[in-house]
């Protein structure tokens, strides 16, 4: 076999200390990314299978991760427009998966928070988008656990948790 053969070919030389780890490390998080493009298109195609678009998705997982509160709490978090804010919430209060409720502190302002409808679907969610890839699943049980520990240091080093705790 030809050196190079079976690795993927770098355009660039590698050099030796930082400047190489963080070639390595640049190199290896644009395959990661690319891979997960590719799966989070049939995983918007599963959640459409569920009723949900991606946007309301999104939505929903970010009212699962924070604690009831008033629209303009999603609006700071996620730096939309009020507006867009409110039609997207509108949809997931008529599949019943959040609701309104007024806050004790001004009748004025409604409070967001998930309903127990909201709870399962949050879980159906985080299961059809979390669905292994078939490359994935090719991989050995060794290369797995690896890769299992290799995310695990990576998400505790970027503070990312395992989800909302219901």
């Amino acid at each position: 076999m030809s050196q190079g053969q079976g690795r993927i070919q770098r355009t660039r030389p590698m050099h030796h200390g930082p400047a190489r780890r963080e070639q390595l490390a640049r190199d290896a998080w644009r395959l990661l990314m690319r891979v997960g493009e590719l799966h989070m298109e049939e995983a918007g195609n599963r959640l459409t299978g569920m009723g949900l678009s991606p946007v309301m998705g999104h939505f929903l997982d970010e009212i699962a991760r924070m604690p009831p509160g008033p629209i303009s709490q999603l609006v700071a978090r996620m730096n939309v427009d009020p507006g867009w804010v409110t039609d997207v919430i509108d949809r997931l209060e008529e599949r019943g998966d959040v609701r309104r409720v007024p806050s004790t502190e001004d009748r004025r302002v409604k409070i967001i928070e998930l309903t127990e409808k909201g709870r399962t679907s949050w879980r159906k969610m985080d299961d059809a988008i979390a669905e292994a890839p078939p490359e994935l699943l090719a991989l050995g049980e060794h290369e797995l656990q690896a890769l299992l520990r290799i995310a695990e240091r990576l998400a505790k080093a970027a503070g990312i948790g395992p989800g909302p705790d219901f």
